[in-house]
């Protein structure tokens, strides 16, 4: 995948650069100010007041020239209004203006933690930025910003030391505030089989994770978390987003349960959190998690390849007003194909490819909408796409819209499993709609393509086809549901087009004669 363009540093784009502030430790004649007039503050400016009148003291109020303590602002004469005062951004350049070492030699740990701050931004020029140790961060900060200034996210990383083993390294654990932004940049696990680095990123809004890449092998769960990014929005009404984020560097695959995924929305999140075009590859454990939550993931484009256990894993939530979805996204597992970052003796031991499952929170409804899955070569697996069974807590309904399917490989294409009806939100059917199922398969382990399991009532296929002439294929077998139908649809297979064990299944306009050509509505 080509390397993105990256735009100007989020939200700052509006803003004069360091290079055109001058310092002026005086503090009193601020001659370069922001499109409101007020000072772009610069951290070494204040260092040397900080023993007497504080950080805070030192930035407050907004001068418009030399010399006046208070300002006043033109209002029309007849208003009694007092105006808002504007909100002030401190940007700081991470070398010139807080001595950060850019060769990686240097830790950079005391001053990150000194200059975390409300309204702060720290921009990093191209280098290398050694962290040392975990930072903590609980203290409420709103709109804190670090930000690469590399042309790539590759220009600026954060290396660490060599982590022992059985060290498990997180660089920030950020557990409340709102509107951070981490932003073009990399961090360097490298490639030994220990050194790992870890976020944990939870604000009630506003949080922005874009252009960031991990580099370097991922280990074991021995070694690291059990993911690279916890990423939560801990307000329903808050929106928190990851865009183009990457992990494709590999990690061991060591088997289920001891692999570590990519990203994970845990039970803390109860609003909205989108990821945007990321790529996740080669993990040892899924892609992306977000089974627990209350609130809801919204996955809107992204590539998805070769992750074991699972490539994708969600559920519906359980949000006041939204559901969770995946849209546009693409999902490939082809064992014969890891990437260049593998090593001798890796392999995918069961690469699922999406997992609805709300882990007995009894969650329904999630849609699948415009995704391709793509199995070329694969070990043994659940399913392409599946529902988690009762035991787990099971999911209730699912729709695929849209979707296309490509299955050469001997894994369950769709398997819809039994639904716990005392646990399981209504509804509980399943639907494909305008679905396609081809491919090389010759053989189904439920003997047919899809399968719709118990409770599944109302579960319905329509305007969709499937096309699986070798060996002996299935077209779809209903077991113990009811009100289930296949409308306006192509079933051609090598075996039984249909098949329903104590079930209720009604067909309408359906041929089984044809290929699939997909239409793209």
């Amino acid at each position: 995948m080509d390397e993105p363009d990256v735009p100007p540093p989020y939200g700052l784009s509006d803003l004069p650069s360091l290079s055109s502030l001058r310092r002026d430790s005086s503090l009193t004649a601020p001659t370069d100010t922001d499109r409101t007039g007020c000072l772009l503050v610069k951290r070494r400016t204040y260092l040397k007041l900080l023993g007497s009148v504080g950080s805070s003291a030192a930035i407050a109020g907004c001068e418009t020239r030399a010399g006046t303590e208070n300002p006043t602002v033109s209002t029309p004469k007849k208003s009694t209004l007092t105006p808002e005062p504007a909100l002030r951004l401190t940007v700081l350049n991470a070398v010139e203006d807080l001595g950060m070492d850019p060769t990686g030699h240097e830790p950079i740990d005391e001053v990150l933690d000194e200059t975390y701050d409300d309204h702060t931004a720290i921009e990093f020029p191209p280098g290398e930025y050694l962290v040392t140790r975990e930072h903590d961060w609980d203290r409420g900060v709103e709109n804190f910003r670090l930000v690469g200034l590399g042309k790539s996210h590759k220009d600026v990383q954060f290396v660490f030391p060599r982590n022992d083993p059985g060290e498990q390294f997180r660089m920030f654990r950020i557990t409340s505030g709102s509107y951070h932004v981490l932003k073009n940049f990399s961090l360097q696990q490298t490639d030994d089989r220990t050194t790992s680095a870890d976020i944990w990123l939870a604000n009630t809004d506003g949080a922005l994770i874009e252009d960031v890449e991990w580099l370097g092998r991922t280990p074991s769960d021995n070694d690291a978390r059990n993911q690279l990014l916890l990423f939560d929005c801990t307000s329903v009404d808050g929106v928190n987003v990851a865009r183009r984020v990457y992990m494709r560097e590999g990690a061991e695959l060591t088997g289920y349960p001891n692999g570590v995924a990519g990203i994970r929305i845990t039970e803390r999140s109860v609003g909205e959190v989108k990821m945007i075009d990321c790529h996740i590859e080669q993990r040892g454990s899924s892609s992306f998690r977000a089974t627990h939550t209350q609130g809801v993931l919204r996955v809107e484009g992204g590539l998805f390849k070769n992750n074991d256990n699972t490539n994708m894993r969600i559920s519906g939530g359980d949000h006041p007003s939204k559901s969770s979805w995946i849209k546009d996204a693409t999902v490939i597992v082809d064992d014969n194909d890891l990437n260049e970052h593998a090593r001798d003796g890796d392999r995918l031991h069961s690469p699922a490819g999406l997992l609805i499952d709300s882990t007995g929170n009894g969650y329904s409804g999630v849609l699948i909408e415009d995704c391709d899955f793509i199995y070329k070569s694969s070990p043994s697996a659940r399913a392409i796409i599946s529902t988690s069974p009762p035991t787990w807590g099971g999911h209730g309904s699912f729709t695929l819209r849209n979707c296309r399917i490509q299955n050469d490989t001997s894994v369950q294409t769709i398997h819809a499993d039994t639904v716990d009806t005392d646990t399981t939100e209504k509804p509980w059917g399943a639907t494909l709609d305008n679905v396609s199922i081809t491919g090389q398969c010759t053989e189904q382990p439920y003997d047919s393509a899809v399968v719709i399991g118990k409770n599944r009532n109302g579960s319905k296929i329509v305007d969709s086809c499937i096309h699986l002439p070798r060996g002996y294929v299935g077209g779809v077998l209903v077991e113990g549901a009811e009100g289930c139908s296949i409308e306006n649809s192509t079933i051609n297979v090598s075996g039984a087009p249909t098949q329903t064990r104590d079930a209720d299944l009604s067909l309408q306009n359906v041929s089984y004669t044809g290929t699939c050509a997909f239409k793209d509505q």
